[in-house]
């Protein structure tokens, strides 16, 4: 080997040389992306579609949910057809739900879920308080390798915001098999959407009301955020969520003008808002002093409205009866009022 080397030309052995380095450099990039999963805002992965007969698993990361409505939601996937798997510590008993170890053994839960391949998809139950509490515990290497769907909304924005920053896979901001249990038009369209591979389909509110225009355009990006409580809850950590270039959606429940109208300007101080390539906003419903949506969607225009970008509003996705299921993460389209998903969100099984 030696005699060969000695036997090449000095321009052989510089092609040679960097050959040796090109594949070293994509050797330890391979390695590195697999060790270190970053950001990966701007590109997605999605998971499989799902199957009948396939196993699921049912998770309350964020709230406990009463033993009886466990008990029919889990009756619910099965006469559907899917075997079922409940998370350990489903209804962990804690003083208000939290601390004493319950960030663990939730976190616990879930990455039991993640890990097994064999689990096509993790429904949480409802929503509440505690999901961004599992963040800095959850197993991204292990979603990322198994692409699990994951399907929530609510307090659950913050592992939506997660998930998609760590592994860049699409999740589900849909409806939950507690807090929507009975919600049957809703069930029906996330189950369309997780079953049936597409290239592309329009985001309809499900009572057919046309989405409202505030600032007319066309623009593209990717589908990003949830609940605004939460969106502004992980600035300055390392979830906090990239919008360049997004389309953010943001709803939200009870809370008073004045905080919607604080939350917003907390991303406007932080130039969040100048990156962006559309608003989409939607569910807004009142808390018990403040009875007039409109005035909660006033507050939130009066910090979007200098924005030069598409605003749309009127998307029943969110906290009211019925919400359409948006996928987080995916690459969609505003032109007018209409909103179209320019990709499939799941693979075709097998």
């Amino acid at each position: 080997m030696k005699n060969k080397l000695h036997s090449l030309s000095e321009e052989q052995k510089s092609v040679l040389c960097i050959l040796s380095v090109i594949i070293f450099l994509v050797l330890c990039a391979i390695l590195l992306a697999i060790m270190f999963p970053s950001t990966t805002y701007g590109r997605n992965i999605i998971p499989q579609a799902l199957s009948y007969g396939d196993k699921v698993g049912v998770i309350t990361p964020a709230s406990r949910v009463s033993p009886e409505r466990l008990e029919v939601t889990v009756e619910f996937l099965e006469n559907m057809g899917f075997k079922v798997v409940i998370a350990d510590n489903i209804n962990y008993e804690t003083e208000y739900g939290v601390g004493d170890g319950s960030e663990q053994l939730r976190a616990d839960a879930f990455n039991k879920l993640a890990r097994d391949p064999e689990i096509k998809a993790i429904f949480c139950l409802r929503g509440g308080y505690g999901s961004m509490q599992l963040l800095e515990n959850i197993d991204y290497a292990a979603i990322r390798r198994n692409k699990p769907i994951f399907i929530g909304y609510s307090d659950i924005t913050a592992m939506h915001t997660a998930i998609f920053q760590k592994t860049g896979l699409v999740t589900f901001h849909g409806p939950m098999l507690s807090s929507n249990y009975g919600q049957q038009e809703s069930l029906d369209l996330l189950f369309e959407i997780l079953m049936n591979p597409k290239d592309s389909f329009s985001l309809q509110n499900i009572d057919g009301t046309p989405f409202s225009v505030f600032n007319e355009g066309i623009a593209e990006g990717i589908i990003v955020g949830g609940n605004l409580t939460l969106i502004s809850t992980l600035m300055g950590t390392d979830f906090e969520i990239d919008l360049k270039n997004k389309i953010l959606f943001i709803e939200e429940t009870g809370e008073a003008p004045y905080k919607l109208h604080r939350y917003l300007w907390q991303l406007k101080l932080a130039g969040k808002l100048d990156e962006l390539a559309a608003v989409v906003i939607g569910d807004v419903l009142s808390d018990e002093e403040y009875d007039d949506p409109e005035i909660l969607l006033k507050v939130m225009l009066d910090v979007l409205k200098d924005l030069d970008i598409p605003i749309l509003y009127n998307i029943r996705a969110g906290h009211d009866e019925n919400p359409l299921t948006l996928p987080h993460g995916a690459k969609a389209r505003i032109s007018g009022n209409e909103i179209t998903i320019t990709q499939n969100v799941v693979s075709p099984p097998g």
